[in-house]
């Protein structure tokens, strides 16, 4: 009871007589303005100041009541930023534990302004007992600095001179981290930049890496091995070299499993959805679905994660030739009710693996499953960006021309894919597989869409799309098929629908 009294003291004689505070569940028959506002947002009958405006005060968002209002609204909203709730799977795995450590230590610098030293010492070892097992070196050091004023003012000096002790060591632990933590985040900053400062400071990254490598076996910190885990995998993208991202995922698992990384803090989702990426780029489809199938058990349904996950998922079963697993994978997405959470890109992106998807299954009418007219209305055709996604729409515009036997309409987009590789193709090493398919198109169209013709005349091209590698991550979007798959499809339908065009030659 004494501990109960005490803090009834100091609410009485401490907490603000008028909290302001919204209620999220209001049900009150007479809710105030500010609560109104709130509610009509939360229902969406509000998007914009002037549809607030108009439905509180029948005027413009000019009006002074309105932006007082809405003044007052923000005020109360972020007080009730003190009681959200990190305690689910969606966001970083350690922030509940981080957000209770900053919670004890402030409710224990409460407790000793108001000399309640023994229930301010309380709190600082519950805050320190979870800093410590989720290696929050800033917030031990910040709970170790609270005891050391409180062991002063309750004099105990053995207390004092051993929290001294343990003060020197957390600062050089301390130092270490805020070392590799500059490290990486300038790197951060230089590779995600351009495309020009990714390849400028890539032999630089490298050595960045090795220097967070050692930082991490002095220290044995996780903070610094998680900057030294993403800046490496981070690079090996850049490089193309996703065998070396499959090995430093299997390592971070079995490091995880052994406790030589912290499993509180080790974010398993990412490493999942890295490591099933980096078994589709390096073609291990058989592995990789395996994995990615088995790693759905990390990733929450209702999270982005999942549906950036299963594009991964996804595309190997469409490369490995799983048509069947493909259109099941991607039945699971649009069935999922949280895809509308996904960006605008991303949406995009499913409406492409579905329009490719069904171009290849076997024995599939095309039109029965898809109005072609619809998703060229989703999708940015025509956008005059070079960037994304505008090859395969391209490809695809011209494949389902071919599929309808409009070959007179792929003619005329002939100009604009030739006008394509010479505005943004030419001068780019790292578009090469991009520019040889493009020159197959064309090879195709000038052999009047004969497959045996097509085939002889673009073997050249061909044989040198098959030895070009996939650039690295930084250089270009994966391939929704590999090209080499998409030309043997394309002749293969020439064959069935192959139709001789008179080109006036």
């Amino acid at each position: 009871m004494e501990e109960i009294k005490k803090l009834v003291r100091i609410i009485t004689t401490r907490v603000k007589k008028n909290v302001s505070l919204i209620d999220v569940i209001s049900h009150d028959e007479n809710p105030s303005k500010e609560q109104q506002l709130f509610n009509g947002i939360q229902k969406g009958l509000y998007n914009t100041d002037d549809e607030a405006s108009l439905g509180m005060y029948e005027s413009d968002s000019t009006d002074q009541r309105f932006r007082m209002l809405k003044s007052r609204l923000r005020y109360k909203l972020y007080n009730l930023l003190y009681f959200v709730d990190f305690n689910d799977s969606k966001v970083n795995i350690g922030f509940p534990y981080e957000q209770e450590c900053h919670s004890y230590i402030f409710r224990a610098k409460v407790l000793f302004k108001e000399g309640e030293y023994d229930l301010a010492e309380k709190h600082v070892n519950k805050a320190l007992a979870i800093s410590r097992e989720s290696e929050f070196t800033e917030l031990t050091l910040s709970g170790l600095r609270m005891l050391r004023l409180i062991y002063s003012e309750l004099c105990r000096p053995n207390h004092l001179r051993k929290t001294l002790g343990r003060i020197k060591k957390y600062e050089e632990l301390l130092r270490i981290e805020e070392e590799a933590e500059s490290i990486f985040c300038m790197k951060k900053l230089q590779l995600q930049k351009s495309v020009h400062s990714r390849k400028t400071h890539l032999d630089s990254t490298l050595k960045s890496v090795q220097q967070l490598k050692s930082l991490w076996e002095k220290s044995k910190s996780f903070n610094v091995f998680e900057r030294y885990y993403r800046l490496k995998i981070r690079s090996n993208e850049l490089l193309g070299e996703f065998e070396g991202i499959l090995e430093i995922t299997g390592e971070a698992e079995q490091m995880v499993k052994s406790g030589t990384v912290n499993p509180l803090r080790f974010d398993m989702r990412y490493n999942v959805f890295i490591k099933t990426y980096a078994y589709l780029r390096a073609k291990d489809y058989k592995n990789g679905m395996i994995y990615a199938k088995s790693g759905l058990e990390h990733i929450g349904r209702s999270s982005r994660n999942w549906f950036s996950h299963m594009e991964n998922y996804f595309l190997m079963a469409l490369h490995s030739g799983d048509y069947v697993l493909a259109e099941d994978l991607i039945g699971q997405a649009y069935r999922n009710p949280h895809m509308e959470k996904i960006s605008q890109r991303a949406k995009e992106r499913w409406e492409l693996y579905k329009a490719y998807l069904y171009f290849l299954m076997p024995n599939r009418d095309v039109e029965d499953v898809l109005d072609f007219s619809k998703i060229y209305q989703k999708l940015p055709f025509y956008t005059q960006d070079k960037q994304g996604l505008m090859v395969a729409i391209m490809i695809l515009e011209f494949i389902d021309l071919m599929k309808k036997d409009k070959l007179d309409i792929a003619l005329t987009k002939l100009p604009n894919t030739e006008k394509y590789i010479y505005r943004y193709l030419n001068e780019n090493p790292e578009s090469q597989r991009e520019k040889l398919f493009l020159k197959l198109i064309t090879i195709m169209v000038e052999s009047s869409f004969n497959p045996t013709v097509a085939a002889k005349k673009g073997e050249k091209y061909f044989n040198r799309l098959k030895g070009t590698p996939e650039p690295g991550d930084a250089f270009a979007e994966i391939e929704i098929v590999p090209y080499e798959q998409l030309w043997e499809m394309m002749l293969q339908n020439m064959e069935h629908s192959f139709v001789k065009l008179d080109f006036g030659r």
